[in-house]
């Protein structure tokens, strides 16, 4: 049996805040304020063994800064990997408010710091569908520039065109086929619809979730249908919709360590499909 935990890692989806987030938002009892600090992490990085790990925006500004805006998000976030210079890196974020030229100049300027290294989409946040024509012109400058993207898609089960489905996931890969996709969460329980696109999956959140419905040996088997070359290993930390934060870590090698992904599989989903997806 592979131990996970001392698995060298790369947690390709991770959630943190800046400091003045967290001071200004004590005393409410968000998993994100209390768990989600810089320091916080990296205790957990030595702990299990992460040699890295992608900082995710919202696509909502109200979340990673004071003043509202993409621009301080991106410093905010900037601060943060330069906290943990080589070990924290993060994706750029939008907000579907602006108009798409100014979104397009505040990818391009966050884009030339190593630390960022994609831009994040997140379509239930913003409540506008991943294939709308807003994101056109973000999916059209990605591919062109080989900027990795990383798409939200954990639908409601009960809505097949949900704002993050697979579906409009589908329609996305057929206007920019070689655009360089991971999808966080994997799709879901509509995961099916994303099986030989020749993306990348990342299983923050939906691990557990897989696990608790379907148990270990479809989870095993819907993973390895996925492709285990395409499979990212990310946690979603802090907030993992079930789990207390102090107990993702645990209970991901816990599930991991249950199926039969030889030391070599393991290795590449726990580090060096991500390094191949970030083009590191």
């Amino acid at each position: 049996m592979t131990d996970w935990k001392s698995i060298p890692k790369i947690d390709a989806h991770i959630h943190l805040l800046p400091p003045d987030v967290i001071e200004n938002n004590r005393g409410n009892g968000d998993r994100f304020v209390e768990y989600g600090s810089v320091d916080d992490y990296l205790r957990l990085m030595d702990q299990y063994h992460i040699e890295a790990a992608c900082v995710m925006p919202f696509n909502d500004p109200y979340m990673l800064s004071m003043d509202f805006t993409v621009g301080s998000v991106h410093s905010n976030l900037l601060a943060m990997c330069r906290q943990a210079e080589n070990r924290l890196f993060c994706f750029a974020d939008i907000d579907i408010r602006s108009p798409i030229e100014t979104t397009l100049e505040l990818l391009e300027k966050a884009l030339e710091q190593k630390e960022f290294l994609g831009v994040k989409i997140h379509p239930t946040n913003t409540g506008y569908p991943v294939d709308g024509t807003y994101y056109d012109r973000v999916f059209a400058w990605a591919e062109q520039n080989r900027v990795p993207v990383e798409i939200h898609s954990y639908p409601r089960t009960h809505l097949p065109d949900d704002v993050c489905s697979p579906s409009r996931i589908r329609n996305v890969i057929r206007k920019y086929p070689t655009l360089r996709v991971s999808v966080a969460h994997a799709g879901g329980f509509q995961y099916e619809e994303l099986i030989g696109l020749g993306l990348y999956f990342n299983i923050s959140a939906v691990l557990t979730d897989w696990a608790d419905q379907y148990g270990i040996e479809k989870t095993n088997h819907i993973l390895r249908q996925l492709n285990v070359n395409r499979l990212v290993f990310a946690t979603d930390y802090p907030d993992n919709r079930k789990l207390a934060p102090c107990e993702i870590y645990d209970r991901y090698c816990a599930i991991l360590g249950k199926m039969d992904f030889t030391l070599a599989e393991a290795e590449n989903i726990c580090k060096f499909n991500a390094l191949r997806m970030l083009t590191l």
